[in-house]
């Protein structure tokens, strides 16, 4: 107990010469890259085409009329939709997927971030897991997280899919820049 505290202290005493910085507990060290970027090429590089919809077999009709305004690129009120039917249909992934593309496209980055989110740290092996990295990582950049938006990337790439090749230029990107 006593060479806890020790070490502790120890710790605690040089962490003082640079604050913010080191052994702290949560500080997150200052990137000067991540500030190079405009924010032209932010959004240039958070930009995405929305991913297309193939019919789910066997999902209920409400999940099928918010994809119909989905398809016709009225992501507000496809994500308001989306909303209700990934609420009272847990476990209908599909609908949290696509009502978090349509947050991110409608603007409501934050909540479409939080949903994606939500798919990746549910973790499985589905086929919506890779899309949700990917775009996940397309809203964190679009929020200025360099960082998090590079995580979700490395993950992308180390499971050798199908957007392994888009995820390492995206990655190779956001590094040159």
């Amino acid at each position: 107990m006593l060479i806890a505290v020790a070490v502790f202290a120890w710790l605690a005493w040089t962490s003082k010469s640079e604050p913010g910085v080191g052994r702290v507990a949560g500080a997150i060290p200052a990137n000067p890259a991540a500030s190079s970027l405009t924010d032209e090429e932010y959004e240039q590089l958070a930009a995405f085409p929305a991913p297309e919809y193939a019919p789910e077999p066997g999902a209920p009709q409400p999940f099928q009329a918010a994809m119909t305004q989905y398809q016709k690129q009225d992501y507000a009120d496809a994500a308001s939709a989306l909303r209700s039917v990934a609420d009272a249909h847990p476990d209908l992934v599909a609908a949290r997927f696509y009502l978090g593309i349509s947050l991110l496209l409608a603007g409501d980055r934050i909540a479409g971030i939080q949903e994606l989110r939500a798919l990746t740290e549910a973790g499985g092996d589905g086929p919506y897991l890779e899309r949700a990295r990917f775009y996940l990582a397309k809203g964190l950049l679009a929020e200025h997280d360099i960082r998090r938006a590079k995580e979700q990337l490395e993950q992308l790439i180390a499971l050798h899919g199908g957007l392994e090749k888009q995820a390492a230029t995206l990655l190779g990107q956001i590094r040159t820049s």
